[in-house]
C-alpha cells in the first residue's frame, strides 16, 4: 500500500455549544401523557354482530335518513 492512498488527517468534531433545555413543571395531580382522558368510562365499542344489525337496517330502509332513526 502507499501513503498516497491515505487520507488527510482531520479535526475532531467540537461539542456543540447550546444551552440545556429546560424541563417542564409535572404536578402530581397532572397525567404524564398528552392524549386526553376520556369523559365517560361506560362507552364500549361496537362488535360485529352490532354493525351487521346496523348495516342490514341501513340497506332494508335506504330512503330512511339518519335523522329519522
Amino acid at each position: 500500500m502507499s501513503l498516497n492512498s491515505k487520507c488527510k488527517p482531520r479535526d475532531k468534531p467540537t461539542a456543540c455549544n447550546r444551552p440545556p433545555k429546560q424541563r417542564k413543571i409535572i404536578t402530581k395531580d397532572t397525567a404524564r401523557t398528552s392524549a386526553p382522558s376520556p369523559e365517560c368510562s361506560s362507552r364500549q365499542n361496537l362488535t360485529l354482530s352490532d354493525w351487521m344489525t346496523v348495516y342490514s337496517s341501513i340497506d332494508s330502509h335506504p330512503n330512511v335518513t339518519q335523522a329519522n332513526y
